[in-house]
């Protein structure tokens, strides 16, 4: 039996109401889906780029990362287009699987380990891109996964964090957000951990 944590924190561009970055996850059949989407720019238009982005995805989580991310590039063409990163974890199997277009990040932390950074394709979804190249990796019991905006510093030193890496999720992602969110920028993190219960 598995406990799953996820959190998400977001907050907009400073002095701006609408935040152009979103997140979100599902859980069913088997597998967890972790989005993270960034609306080009910033204000309404790039909420609702965000949104849309979203939306697609929750409509087709049955299909594989790359006709998601096609259809969602050929669904967003009227709007400003979007960065987007999406985790699909098999509880099962314990992989993860991650693709992304654009400037969103995914970290894995395995307690003291170095880092594992997942790569992101060139490209706008709803602007057109190339490629798109998922990646799969080992998930244990207990890794943590981060999926991050451009609002959060790249150079972000979680390790540093020690014990309270192990602790809530929503408080780790406010903590992310505060000590290395942009405020020149809309800003998102989604922070998942699956413990088993023996």
């Amino acid at each position: 039996m598995a406990i799953m944590q996820v959190a998400i924190t977001k907050r907009p561009f400073l002095g701006e109401t609408h935040c152009g970055d979103e997140c979100a996850y599902w859980q069913g059949n088997g597998k967890v889906t972790l989005c993270i989407v960034d609306g080009l720019g910033h204000g309404e238009h790039a909420e609702r780029a965000a949104q849309a982005a979203v939306e697609y995805v929750a409509g087709h989580l049955g299909e594989s990362l790359a006709d998601i991310f096609a259809g969602c590039d050929a669904a967003l063409r009227s709007t400003r287009g979007v960065a987007m990163g999406i985790a699909v974890i098999d509880e099962e199997a314990e992989t993860l699987t991650y693709a992304g277009i654009g400037n969103t990040r995914i970290m894995i932390i395995r307690g003291a380990q170095p880092v594992i950074h997942l790569s992101s394709n060139y490209g706008i979804v709803g602007g057109g891109y190339r490629k798109l190249t998922p990646e799969t990796v080992e998930l244990h019991p207990g890794d943590l996964v981060i999926l991050s905006s451009d609002g959060i510093k790249e150079r972000c030193d979680l390790l540093a964090y020690g014990d309270a890496l192990r602790g809530g999720a929503q408080q780790l992602g406010e903590r992310i957000l505060q000590d290395w969110g942009r405020e020149t920028d809309d800003a998102a993190v989604l922070v998942f951990r699956s413990e088993v219960m023996r």
